[in-house]
């Protein structure tokens, strides 16, 4: 292992180093890469702990112990807790695992966080080990190993009286991941119960409807996602999204008045998509409102120049442009 700690690369000089984790065979590894020659600065190849988390288990390897130690990697339950911490020091001593997990994700040290993130959800560290194990879960999967943390996150819910929101969200979203949208729908569904406020679940569950071709109840989640305060640009994205092919589903469908629904929901979510804009510039020509129409024409096109919807809404403001009778 080179060191670390580097903070130039030994072959160009260059500054511009990077941790990121990568796969080695089926093997992840955190490597401090130079984004100027590619070469590793660095490797960390730290024991990943796969298996899913359960009471007494080893947090270094995930394995079972034995008479005290662990049948895989041998540590003890002390030595494991010392190996922790040590890990907790290299990144931030005054930190809590938790804490020392987040900033060795942010750093790109995927590896390092899993194992920090699987402590401190076993120690249930300030109470906050559900929000570790769903790191935890989300690191599984961010390092390449997604079966290992669907199966985490299912066995999370399974083994649990009553789930919590968060637990519910986590199987949910490794299964969307994984290609079971009407599972990962459920899973939302649940942790929306729990929790009627996770706009970004919400936003997500309307998407999968709309995959299931569950269009009306899509419609719904979408417009109660439009009517939340508070909401983020990544939650936005996905509800403007589902928005957007709503609108045009409803268009073939001649359902100009769900439309019209849709849009006066999302309110002013509305200016920052060019397909929406169109749909309610069409709306208007259709209505006679010329001059509404040709605003949001132009608003659309700033964001985006071409839109196959721009020709309708053309061919909808002719007649009332050309002709000088009114029926």
């Amino acid at each position: 292992m080179a060191n670390p700690t580097a903070q130039a690369c030994p072959k160009c000089g260059s500054p511009q180093l990077r941790w990121m984790t990568l796969r080695k065979g089926r093997i992840p590894v955190d490597v401090l890469q130079c984004q100027s020659c590619g070469i590793a600065v660095a490797e960390e190849d730290w024991m990943p702990p796969l298996p899913a988390l359960n009471v007494g288990r080893c947090w270094n390897c995930g394995e079972r112990r034995d008479f005290g130690n662990c049948v895989n990697c041998g540590l003890s339950k002390e030595e494991d807790i010392q190996v922790h911490d040590e890990l907790r020091f290299m990144i931030d001593p005054n930190a809590t695992h938790l804490e020392a997990a987040r900033t060795a994700s942010r750093m790109g040290r995927r590896l390092l966080a899993l194992k920090l993130a699987t402590a401190a959800s076993a120690m249930n560290e300030n109470g906050q080990g559900e929000v570790a194990r769903a790191l935890r879960i989300w690191l599984l999967s961010a390092i390449g190993e997604p079966e290992f943390a669907q199966e985490d996150a299912q066995g999370w819910v399974e083994s649990t009286q009553d789930p919590s929101a968060l637990a519910f969200a986590s199987y949910g979203q490794q299964l969307q991941a994984s290609g079971s949208p009407g599972g990962a729908a459920d899973m939302y569904e649940k942790s929306l119960r729990k929790n009627p406020k996770q706009h970004n679940i919400r936003a997500r569950r309307a998407q999968l409807l709309l995959e299931l071709r569950r269009g009306g109840q899509a419609l719904d989640e979408t417009l109660r996602v439009f009517g939340m305060e508070g909401l983020d640009d990544a939650t936005i994205q996905i509800a403007s999204a589902v928005a957007e092919k709503l609108c045009n589903d409803f268009e073939v469908q001649l359902r100009d008045d769900e439309i019209a629904r849709l849009l006066e929901q999302a309110g002013e979510f509305v200016e920052r998509s060019p397909v929406l804009l169109g749909h309610r510039a069409r709306l208007a020509a259709l209505s006679g409102d010329v001059s509404s129409a040709k605003r949001d024409l132009k608003a659309a096109r700033k964001l985006d120049p071409e839109l196959e919807i721009y020709e309708r809404v053309e061919r909808a403001m002719k007649p009332a442009r050309s002709s000088w009778w009114r029926w």
